[in-house]
């Protein structure tokens, strides 16, 4: 149950976080808007994760962990893509999907840890 909220959580942050983007760009520069989308999914996604999957108060060791545990995902998406794409030869549009069955999962262990009282 806790991972289909971690799911639905993720979903609905992607969401914002794309809308925002979208609006941002009517005005300022695709960069910046970028940039922005990008620190309110991190704050939003907290806040939703804290709250909704792991029913956990707010604190600086969770914030941490959440901002250690995206930081981390992220590299290992990079890397990951690198092997699949350009040492497997998987095409670079299913080279996300795998990166992604390796680093959802693997986020919500982290942030399980992480939201630990």
């Amino acid at each position: 149950m806790r991972f289909a909220r971690f799911l639905a959580v993720g979903g609905t942050n992607t969401v914002v976080s794309y809308t925002v983007y979208l609006v941002l760009l009517r005005v300022i520069d695709y960069r910046v808007a970028y940039t922005i989308a990008y620190l309110v999914g991190l704050a939003l996604g907290y806040w939703m994760q804290a709250r909704f999957v792991f029913r956990a108060p707010l604190g600086t060791r969770s914030a941490v962990a959440y901002v250690a545990t995206y930081v981390s995902m992220y590299l290992a998406s990079v890397l990951m893509l690198w092997v699949a794409v350009d040492l497997l030869g998987v095409p670079k549009p299913l080279a996300m999907l795998v990166a992604l069955c390796v680093t959802v999962p693997a986020s919500f262990l982290l942030m399980s840890r992480g939201f630990r009282p």
